[in-house]
């Protein structure tokens, strides 16, 4: 149930990229460093450099995978924009274009080994000050224009991270925060430098992307005139079609540079990647139908009740619970602390105290689920000591009270015999909207809207409705397109929200909590939370070199986010669920370890040959042996470190 928006190779806080189709650009930072007086300083290699390079961990395919062919896959919002930063840049659908621009950075984390090997750099070294890092740039790198990706892109890249016309205070503060340079030493060897010393420099410094110089105008109106054009990418695919509302059409780059790298074989296998648009609740009925070819199934009751039709129990339609061991991002539901109603801590305690996990995980979710109970869920930095509020109604009832709300007066004044029966009767029925609401001195109701943009959790938020308003809390829901509830939680329009973040393999605690995004809007801090404690907390967790002081800085981060109780924990699952037709196939892994979600690493492909057969035996009514045992554990996750 989570919206997962990006992670392929592990990178950076989201490291994001903008390319679009121009002519020019503006605003380039000299090709060198400038010196004093003006004088630009010619930024040469150290003498006796050593290079480091890592081409002997498994590649991340499997030999066995077959190009060609089109996949049909679902959508479930259509993107706001096709830029990659500025407003509206985080929707789903950047999931997509992140996978095929600027999820190639310098170098990244293998997703099984979690060492690193090269990507976009062939070779780097890191200096002894922690923050200077050379990487050698690989020559075969292409646009998908065809022109070749230099040092200059990467030069770039920092500036328009740090430009106004962008309208993007995440990735101004993001350059600010972490680039002091980057340098073109040559068209093919580059020098980033950091500004600061760095516990782990290719993390913070290694991850940054190419943007196409060479077509890019960066000027008063690039927001504007780029909202709606595809991106000139430095991946396999482009967009080639659109059509509005409706679909996006990703094509295969004829001849892509990557094509033979050891750690791009077996992955992007199709010629075409076609999306359609398509109500989330009815993408089994578009599975059914033929026209996706494999979906995510992340709700429970459909996953063990609605796989028994035909295609399934004959084994045309294949499925496969797929476990894998990554964070679990940020997920649950969310108060803003703008919001009159949620600027009283102990109200927002209370609600935290009214949430029934148990009763929700047991009665809807077939008990497959696990409590989250940490800002910081599934890495080395989640408090063990920090758990998520337990259900408990009479500890709601005392913060509450502590709040300032009571039963309303006509209610307070009834004889004691009225009073038990209206206490039982909100025991057992729920209560209109206007019977038994609490209420404040000032005639104000415990009531607020939730929005929320998944229609398959329509149940679930129902039955917690239900919950809080035995309690006298009437919570409004309100279900929005998946994009437009996306986008008011960004925009800090609403009261509470439901909504997803990923999580990556080290937390990014700053652009969630830190101070400085606060006062604006249109970022990952979505509750307008900020305070000076957890900004010092922040830069030391992102500053210091001694492992336990980061972790401690971390724990007492996580203990802030709960005393403060502006984040409700939903639950995690540690798999994907997919259904997929049979001509779909997969390695024997099927996904690396560290995948959330299918497009992270394209590891499957179609079989040609499986699609004749099935499309044979559909015809004739044979069936083909059903896989009995649907989960699939190649690491072992299940049984733990």
């Amino acid at each position: 149930m989570k919206r997962i928006f990006y992670r392929r190779f592990l990178v950076l806080v989201g490291a994001l990229a903008v390319a679009v189709p121009v002519l020019a650009r503006t605003l380039a930072r000299p090709a060198q460093s400038a010196a004093e007086g003006g004088t630009p300083e010619v930024v040469r290699l150290p003498a006796g450099i050593v290079w480091e390079s890592n081409n002997d961990d498994p590649p991340i395919g499997s030999p066995n995978a077959i190009q060609g062919g089109t996949i049909n896959l679902p959508m479930y919002s259509y993107p706001l924009t096709f830029r990659l930063m500025g407003p509206n840049s985080n929707d789903s659908f950047a999931g997509w274009n992140r996978a095929f621009t600027m999820a190639f950075p310098l170098v990244g984390r293998h997703p099984v080994t979690d060492r690193y090997i090269p990507i976009m750099a062939t070779q780097w070294s890191v200096q002894e000050d922690q923050r200077t890092i050379y990487f050698r740039l690989d020559p075969d790198a292409r646009w998908s224009d065809g022109q070749p990706i230099t040092a200059d892109d990467y030069v770039f890249t920092v500036e328009m991270m740090r430009s106004e016309y962008i309208v993007d205070p995440f990735y101004n503060s993001y350059a600010e925060q972490f680039f002091e340079s980057i340098d073109k030493i040559d068209d093919y060897t580059l020098r980033v430098v950091g500004t600061r010393p760095s516990w782990r420099p290719l993390s913070d410094y290694g991850g940054v992307w190419p943007s196409p110089s060479h077509a890019t105008v960066l000027d008063a109106d690039w927001v504007t005139r780029t909202t709606n054009e595809p991106q000139i990418v430095v991946g396999p695919y482009v967009v080639s079609e659109v059509s509005r509302g409706e679909s996006i059409t990703f094509e295969r780059t004829a001849e892509w540079w990557g094509d033979g790298k050891r750690y791009f074989r077996g992955l992007y296998n199709f010629d075409t990647i076609h999306l359609k648009l398509i109500p989330l609740e009815r993408k089994l009925d578009f599975l059914r139908s033929g026209e996706v070819d494999m979906i995510e199934e992340n709700t429970a009751r459909t996953w063990n009740e609605d796989y028994n039709f035909e295609a399934v129990q004959n084994g045309w339609i294949r499925r496969a619970r797929v476990f894998v061991d990554v964070p679990s991002g940020i997920y649950g539901l969310h108060m803003n602390l703008e919001a009159p109603i949620f600027q009283n801590k102990d109200f927002r305690k209370a609600m935290q105290y009214l949430f029934n996990f148990e009763r929700l995980n047991r009665n809807l979710m077939f008990s497959e689920y696990f409590r989250q109970n940490s800002f910081f869920e599934g890495t080395e930095y989640a408090n063990p000591a920090t758990g998520a509020y337990p259900f408990d109604p009479v500890r709601a009832r005392e913060y509450l009270e502590r709040a300032g709300y009571h039963r309303p007066e006509e209610l307070r004044s009834q004889n004691v015999f009225a009073a038990i029966g209206n206490v039982l009767h909100g025991l057992l029925f729920t209560r209109s909207s206007t019977d038994d609401v609490l209420v404040n001195d000032r005639g104000e109701r415990a009531s607020f809207g939730l929005i929320y943009g998944t229609a398959g959790l329509n149940r679930h938020l129902t039955v917690m409705q239900q919950e809080y308003r035995r309690a006298g809390v009437d919570i409004r829901l309100r279900l929005l397109e998946p994009g437009t509830a996306f986008e008011r939680g960004l925009e800090r329009k609403y009261e509470m929200t439901l909504t997803s973040r990923t999580g990556g393999f080290y937390p990014e605690p700053r652009q969630y909590l830190h101070s400085e995004f606060k006062p604006e809007t249109n970022n990952n801090d979505i509750w307008g939370f900020g305070t000076p404690e957890v900004d010092s907390l922040v830069l030391a967790y992102e500053e210091d070199l001694d492992f336990e002081h980061r972790r401690d800085a971390m724990y007492r981060i996580d203990d802030i986010v709960q005393d403060e109780a502006f984040y409700i924990p939903f639950w995690m699952a540690p798999y994907l669920r997919l259904a997929y037709w049979d001509y779909v196939q997969f390695p024997e892994f099927y996904f690396p370890r560290r995948t959330e979600q299918s497009i992270d690493y394209m590891t499957y492909w179609i079989d040609p040959a499986k699609r004749t057969e099935l499309e044979g035996a559909m015809a004739r009514g044979e069936a083909f042996p059903v896989d009995e045992d649907i989960d699939k554990d190649f690491y072992g996750v299940r049984e733990g470190p």
